[in-house]
């Protein structure tokens, strides 16, 4: 488990988000705000900080986040062709397949994620930058697996080039029984957004 979160008032000014090792948590209450906050991280990873970048796209889908970034003039086909950007699911990047699925094994998923960054560094990308929304993860009962997700990867972050921030729609949570999710889920990363 990550040490007591620092809260982050006025957003990345005041810390590098994208730092090597940060496990940032970050809480919305709207669909603008979110894309606000993750889009300009998107911008930020690829073109400031030349980092590798797996977008884990909740609800909205594939689709509508390749589509919504395409809106704003982020060009995602021409840093997936550079090989520097992917967006995946957060039912296949987390989920068994099949129909009966099952939060991935913990272990399985930090593999995944350790394979990334070995692939971003041979292709010479400085680090590997995941924004992981949870909201279907949530919607579909899958906030304990989230967390015990969250603990794990939280050991093997300081120690790496990887810099995760998991978008939580405090909504979602609410309506799922979390009243606090700042309490509650903050304290298993080393930042609060």
């Amino acid at each position: 488990m990550a040490a007591a979160s620092t809260e982050i008032p006025d957003g990345p000014g005041d810390k590098d988000l994208l730092a090597p090792g940060i496990h940032a948590a970050y809480f919305f209450d709207s669909h603008a705000e979110k894309q606000q906050k993750l889009f300009s991280l998107c911008r930020e990873a690829v073109d400031e900080k030349n980092a590798s970048l797996i977008y884990v796209a909740g609800k909205q889908g594939v689709k509508g986040i390749r589509l919504s970034l395409k809106d704003t003039g982020f060009d995602v086909a021409a840093y997936e062709k550079k090989q520097q950007m992917k967006i995946a699911d957060s039912e296949e990047f987390f989920l068994s397949s099949g129909r009966q699925q099952t939060f991935l094994p913990v272990q399985d998923i930090i593999e995944k994620i350790t394979g990334y960054e070995k692939e971003a560094s041979k292709l010479g990308f400085s680090g590997l930058v995941i924004l992981c929304e949870t909201d279907m993860l949530v919607r579909k009962g899958y906030l304990q697996g989230y967390k015990e997700f969250d603990k794990s990867i939280g050991t093997l972050l300081p120690k790496s080039h990887i810099t995760l921030l998991c978008a939580f729609d405090s909504r979602e949570l609410t309506a799922r029984g979390v009243p606090n999710p700042e309490s509650e889920i903050g304290p298993l990363h080393s930042v609060i957004v």
